[in-house]
């Protein structure tokens, strides 16, 4: 498939850890290529994958979405514009019940406790949180993080149980390199679907973006904001997304958002430029949680390496 001379972009959507002999393929065969967010299973492959479409040159983009949802492209606007002032703090918050309830994960999803696919809470919560946080607010450069396995024992339909090797649950500090301060909470195990929050304290303005009904999607995520002291405004205005449109309603309510993702992959790759996220910051997002997890082990700050 990767050497047919009609195909121009691969599709790699396996499990992280099955993942890189189909890209690095693709790559030798000078293929553009989707990737899924949770890039690798760890640091060493992700620089090999990096380093492959470095050498192939082609446009390689991943399947990480929040950049492209239209309240956090309006939050990028306006730090953008400046007119929010300097950015000063952020608090993002992942609390989702996939594994929480009985059945709640489905049976396909079992791989996902087991450490060696490389999947947990916080390497697939924490990529698409991350690629957001970055994209917003530059690189990180160090971490301090704790991490532990909340729900002990995982029930399926079929009556099957699982015991997780994996975190369902981790908290990671972010500093920044422009000097900004973060938190990221995540779980995937959490009793009540609490959904997403992100708060950014900056200057003027106070920035929050909510999906209260879980994973954020585009179309739930509303924004508001806060200024002079004052109390939260209702939802801010969010232009609207233009260049994708749908014969009808989507029945998923995460496929405009992968649709802005491709069609700017599409963009970069008729008329120059690169992709959002791209295998760049794929390896950065990866370097961030290998250094949580580092320093989840050693209850110590760690740097993060940047090549």
């Amino acid at each position: 498939m990767c050497a047919d001379p009609d195909l121009d972009i691969i599709d790699v959507g396996t499990r992280p850890d099955l993942r890189a002999p189909m890209v690095l393929a693709a790559l030798a065969n000078r293929k553009h290529v989707f990737a899924g967010a949770n890039f690798a299973p760890d640091l060493a492959t992700a620089r090999i994958m990096r380093d492959a479409a470095r050498e192939a040159g082609t446009i390689c983009a991943l399947d990480s979405v929040f950049p492209w949802q239209p309240a956090h492209r309006e939050v990028k606007r306006l730090l953008d514009a400046g007119d929010t002032g300097r950015p000063v703090a952020v608090c993002a918050r992942l609390h989702i019940s996939h594994f929480a309830a009985p059945g709640a994960g489905g049976a396909g999803w079992k791989w996902f406790g087991i450490r060696k696919h490389g999947a947990s809470a916080m390497r697939n919560l924490g990529t698409h949180s991350l690629h957001l946080l970055t994209w917003l607010l530059g690189p990180v450069e160090a971490v301090a993080a704790q991490a532990t396995i909340a729900k002990r024992q995982w029930y399926f339909p079929d009556g099957s149980t699982v015991r997780p090797e994996v975190e369902d649950t981790a908290h990671i500090m972010l500093r920044f390199a422009s000097g900004v301060m973060g938190t990221l909470c995540l779980s995937w195990s959490s009793p009540a679907k609490s959904g997403w929050r992100m708060e950014l304290t900056c200057e003027r303005s106070t920035l929050v973006t909510i999906d209260g009904a879980g994973f954020p999607c585009g179309a739930r995520v509303r924004l508001y904001r806060g200024t002079d002291g004052g109390l939260l405004s209702e939802p801010a205005s969010i232009p609207c997304s233009d260049g994708v449109s749908f014969e009808s309603p989507t029945q998923v309510p995460q496929i405009p958002d992968i649709a802005h993702a491709a069609a700017h992959m599409i963009k970069s790759i008729r008329y120059g430029g690169r992709a959002l996220p791209d295998f760049e910051d794929a390896f950065h997002v990866e370097a961030i949680l290998d250094a949580a997890r580092q320093a989840a082990e050693t209850r110590s700050w760690m740097e993060v390496v940047r090549s």
